[in-house]
Parts: structure tokens; C-alpha cells; sequence
């Protein structure tokens, strides 16, 4: 009896499960005292709701986030920025909240003035491994072993930056205060100089892995689509501008 009871159970499938993993970059993504938020991580979560799929997110330092998320086939990384050398490794969804990229450097560096691309590889910079900064950069002619000096988490250029160590350092004009606050930094103490015209970039996407069947990811456009439509991302970009 208890087997023919079992028989008609009802079967409960399982939801869909997806590992989203993103690092600290306010304020598309970041950790704010142990809380997961920003305006992209928050609008992706809003997306894995209404696609009804159940997404775990994972702060990382980006190369190990940017990894992972080619390795792992059931899993993704926000914020990233859609360029053409990372066209073909993830299937895309958005696009999300972005800014324009600029060179920075310290208001007491006053010296240091260059006003074009052609003349900022005259000065030290700092990027991290496997940004899409560390490309162009090296393409407009940086050389590790001369002026460029590559790490593996963002906070370190900051600490090389404001200690002198390096002349220059790489900022979006949204985030780019944010992280200095994150650090104890105003913002105030930064002249921003020339803008880093990444070629190609259509800015910060969900990227999936190749691997996630091509039907979950049409859910997060749909969800993608329905939720810009409803004004819930212009909503999180006014709401972390005004912090």
C-alpha cells in the first residue's frame, strides 16, 4: 500500500540553479558588510526572481571570477564588459548599468598632465590581470617591465596610487568614487584626465558560460527585457547615485 501511495505522489521539480559570481565593484557590485548589493548585482537578482531561476552569487577577485565562469558550466559573471576579444566565450545578457573609463591622477601631481593617449604611457599605471584595461593599455603602448604593473585586486592600484608608487590610475566616471570612499579616499583628491576610448565595448553584461542551455538564457533576456521596460535599472542607477 505504502508503494502504491508513493506511485501517485506528486513529482516536484527541481528549479533551475545557476552560480553568478561577481566581485567588488561598487557600485555595479560589491560587499557592504557582508551584504551582496549594486545596482547590476542588484537588477540580476531581480532578473533570476521573475525567471523563476535560482541564482547564488559569489564575490571573487575578478581573474578567479572571469575563470570560473568559463569553466563551470552552470554559472555566470556580472558586471562584465562586452568587448570583441570576449565575444565568443559567453553567451550575453543585457546590457547593463556602465559608465565612460578615464585616466586619473592625484591632485598634488600636478606635473603629470597628459592630454592624449599618445602621452599617458609617459607615466606609471597600474591595471588588474585580465581587466579589459590590461589589453588596451598594453596596446597603446604599456610594457610590464617598464611602466605597467599588473595585480590581481583593484585595491592595490589604489594603495600604489596614493602612495606615489604609480602616476596614474584607470576609473569609470560611476564607480570610480565609490571605490575611493570604500578606501577612505573623498574623490576630491583626483583630477580626471584622459578618456580610455575602449573600442568596441557595448558595456557591462550578464555573461553566461557557452555551456547554459540557450533556453535559460532567452528567460534572463526575457526577464532583462521586461524588467528595463518596467524602469526597474534606470530605478537602482538613480537610487546608487544618490548615495
Amino acid at each position: 500500500m505504502l508503494l502504491a501511495c508513493l506511485s501517485f505522489a506528486p513529482v516536484v521539480m527541481a528549479k533551475d540553479s545557476v552560480t553568478i559570481y561577481t566581485e567588488q565593484f561598487p557600485p555595479y557590485n560589491f560587499s557592504n558588510k557582508g551584504h551582496l548589493e549594486g545596482i547590476n548585482l542588484k537588477f540580476v537578482k531581480a532578473m533570476c526572481v521573475d525567471a523563476d531561476i535560482e541564482c547564488h552569487f559569489e564575490l571573487l577577485p575578478w581573474s578567479r571570477a572571469y575563470h570560473f565562469a568559463q569553466k563551470k558550466p552552470q554559472s555566470g559573471l556580472v558586471s562584465t564588459a562586452r568587448v570583441p576579444d570576449r565575444e565568443e566565450l559567453f553567451k550575453w545578457v543585457g546590457p547593463l548599468a556602465s559608465s565612460r573609463n578615464f585616466f586619473y591622477r592625484l591632485q598634488s601631481n600636478d606635473r603629470i598632465n597628459p592630454i592624449d593617449l599618445s602621452q599617458v604611457k609617459d607615466h606609471s599605471l597600474c591595471v588588474v590581470r585580465d581587466s579589459i584595461y590590461e589589453k588596451f593599455v598594453e596596446s597603446i603602448g604599456y610594457e610590464g617591465d617598464k611602466n605597467l604593473l599588473k595585480v590581481s585586486h583593484y585595491y592595490e592600484c589604489i594603495n600604489l596610487f596614493f602612495k606615489n608608487k604609480i602616476e596614474l590610475i584607470i576609473g569609470s566616471e560611476l564607480s570610480f568614487k565609490y571605490q575611493l570612499m570604500q578606501y577612505g579616499h573623498q574623490g576630491r583628491e583626483v583630477v580626471k584626465l584622459v578618456e580610455l576610448p575602449l573600442n568596441g565595448a557595448v558595456g557591462n553584461f550578464l555573461a553566461l558560460n557557452k555551456a547554459l542551455p540557450d533556453e535559460l538564457v532567452a528567460r534572463f533576456q526575457a526577464s532583462y527585457n521586461k524588467l528595463s521596460k518596467q524602469g526597474l535599472l534606470e530605478k537602482y542607477i538613480e537610487q546608487y547615485k544618490a548615495n
